[in-house]
């Protein structure tokens, strides 16, 4: 119906007008393109084609590319100190991957400024916008807190670590006037600037630690300190301990734990930093060397805050304290320690055939390097831990002025529980998170039974996770992991029963302190979202078991079997070979007994024996042979 509407072809109008000038196909671009736009030359008499560009720019890449080092990447690998388990996968890394690692490196290594007498200051960059709540809080005449660039960076002395105990030496800390003027607002820095501004020597670092207290101290600046001891390289921190940031460090930790009244929004945060950063010198062997020159400090302390009325609400830094309890089986590992000979010199008529090392010569003390010290007068990590548990724990803030003394004849009737204010703590988590503990049928888990790979590979977060209930459970984990160390280094030892670093008097003291109703209130927890908790109970009665100590009848009474998911696959035996009858032709039914059919035992472990002699009488009673002609008869009435 349109053809007679449209014109059959379209006329050639003269109000066409080309927008650009045509270019001969020759000398345009090879896509056959009528009106391509030229680009004039005559603007810009520097401008190259961009086909002589990218083969200069691939030519350049090509020339920067330089042979791979293997022991260039070996030395990187020694400077981040990273053990040898993971050196053979990150050795068949692609070869561009370990070419940017050696780059990176070289380019952290330019970063850092060599150290001069007077380091210059930081540039200022752009402020921080503030979010609309605190633009309210500005309005207040509170104080400013202090930067990076209002301390004085002059280095301080470096100092070396000995085994004994050494004290940093004061210094003058002065501090620059604060210009009241507003500060013009620098141009954007490239990328080079930016890492150039943020390279900060250690030095620096430690003499802001100096230079303020607890109390005043930023926040963020001991974190970013906490993350440079966890990512830098060995070096980084080398040169931060010598400088003496590790007793820097302990300086602002004391400070904080004896303030009378903590805030929580301020001073709970910096005791939480600070132990964090104590935490991070741990991953280096430098860092640990620190740990070891002052030990037992801080951990002393750390104990102490954990049974005084002043210890963190939060479960996060209760938790982080008895991390580094258990840290102390890294630095002091049973292999390295010297042999101190017979620990049961009392026991036994001989003595010991060697001195212990804190009696040896300082000439043979700095001889042999890899010597490692306990603090006096310890001669054994199980002896450190024992007095660092026992240590006695601050009277109450409303205690009375005179001690209360018990009558004689209650002094008779009373048992040591040396280990009572330790699971104090350990109680207290059972009753403020009790309903956390609603399982009643759960068992204490055997654990030979047990695939241990299995409940302690990681997991994807799951809907229990980040909260106040999973929190506490890892807490009670963490201390029940730490007496599980404590109970595996007692039996390390191999000492008798009588000696009082045993591994069955340390069971019979944790049992006589109550260890005994905490495990069977914490069996309630739920086996799916905790089952590293379970784990840590089977191990504790297992290692019990071990050392010889009778396990009581409340606690074995509940032992069973783990669930299905977390236990061991058991052997499937092959069938029974019959070589004397001769296999039916006809098909049988299956049996509902089959072999792959894994037994379902009770929960008491005296009942396992039965029903293995059950098993046993069945399994006889079907080997005895059939009387031909016999058959049971069924009565159709009953």
């Amino acid at each position: 119906m349109f053809k007679s509407i449209l014109p059959s072809r379209r006329l050639p109008s003269a109000d066409f007008q080309m927008l650009t000038t045509p270019v001969d196909p020759a000398e345009s671009e090879p896509n056959g393109k009528e009106n391509y736009f030229t680009y004039n030359a005559t603007h810009d008499p520097n401008a190259k084609p961009r086909t002589e560009k990218r083969k200069k720019a691939k030519g350049k890449a090509q020339q920067e590319q330089e042979p791979l080092s293997t022991e260039d990447f070996d030395r990187l690998l020694d400077d981040l100190q990273i053990p040898s388990t993971l050196r053979p996968k990150l050795a068949t890394m692609d070869p561009t991957v370990k070419a940017a690692f050696l780059k990176s490196s070289h380019v952290l290594a330019q970063m850092r400024p060599v150290a001069a007498a007077n380091p210059p200051l930081t540039p200022r960059g752009l402020r921080k916008a503030h979010s609309s709540e605190s633009l309210a809080s500005m309005a207040s005449p509170r104080p400013k807190k202090p930067s990076l660039e209002q301390y004085d960076l002059s280095p301080a002395p470096s100092r070396q670590f000995a085994t004994g105990h050494s004290r940093g030496v004061s210094m003058d800390v002065r501090r620059h006037p604060v210009d009241t003027k507003p500060i013009p607002i620098a141009p954007l820095k490239t990328g080079k600037d930016k890492k150039k501004a943020a390279a900060i020597t250690p030095e620096k670092y430690v003499n802001v630690l100096l230079s303020q207290s607890s109390t005043a101290l930023d926040v963020e600046v001991v974190k970013k300190l906490r993350l440079l001891l966890r990512n830098e390289a060995a070096s980084w921190t080398d040169a931060f301990v010598r400088s003496g940031g590790y007793e820097a460090i302990l300086t602002r930790l004391n400070e904080i734990l004896d303030v009378e009244w903590r805030e929580e929004q301020h001073d709970d945060q910096m005791l939480h930093e600070l132990l964090r950063c104590v935490k991070a010198l741990t991953t280096s062997a430098v860092g640990c060397n620190a740990l070891r020159a002052a030990c037992p400090a801080p951990f002393d302390k750390l104990v102490t805050l954990l049974y005084s009325d002043k210890r963190p609400g939060e479960v996060a830094t209760r938790q982080l304290i008895v991390e580094l309890l258990l840290s102390l089986f890294d630095l002091y590992p049973l292999g390295s320690l010297p042999s101190n000979g017979s620990p049961t010199a009392g026991l036994t008529s001989h003595s010991r055939s060697r001195s212990v090392p804190w009696e040896l010569s300082s000439t043979s003390v700095t001889a042999s390097s890899s010597l490692i010290t306990l603090p006096r007068p310890h001669q054994t990590l199980f002896s450190l831990l024992k007095a660092l548990l026992l240590t006695r724990a601050p009277p109450p803030s409303e205690a009375p002025g005179t001690p209360i003394e018990p009558h004689a004849f209650i002094e008779e009737l009373h048992r040591p529980r040396i280990y009572k204010t330790y699971l104090q703590e350990m109680s207290d988590v059972c009753r403020d998170y009790f309903w956390v503990f609603c399982h009643p049928s759960n068992t204490i888990w055997d654990l030979a039974e047990t695939d241990e790979a299995k409940v302690e590979k990681p997991r994807a977060p799951g809907g229990m996770t980040g909260g106040v209930e999973f929190e506490a459970m890892c807490y009670m984990t963490m201390h029940l992991k730490f007496v599980n160390a404590i109970a595996s280094y007692a039996q390390a030892l191999n000492l008798p029963k009588e000696h009082e670093h045993s591994a069955y008097q340390f069971h019979r003291d944790m049992f006589l302190s109550g260890i005994e109703r905490i495990l069977s209130i914490a069996r309630k927890a739920s086996t799916t979202y905790y089952p590293t908790l379970h784990l840590e109970i089977a191990r504790y009665i297992a290692a019990a078991g071990r050392s010889g100590h009778e396990i009581p009848w409340s606690l074995s009474r509940l032992i069973g079997q783990p669930p299905t998911a977390m236990r061991k696959q058991p052997a499937i035996p092959p069938p029974p070979v019959h070589p004397s009858r001769s296999q039916p032709t006809t098909p049988t039914k299956q049996r509902s007994g089959a072999y792959g059919a894994h037994p379902v035992y009770p929960a008491h472990p005296v009942a396992y024996g039965a029903r293995a002699s059950q098993s046993a009488l069945a399994a006889s009673s079907e080997q005895r042979p059939l009387i031909p002609g016999s058959r049971k008869v069924t009565p159709m009435f009953n």
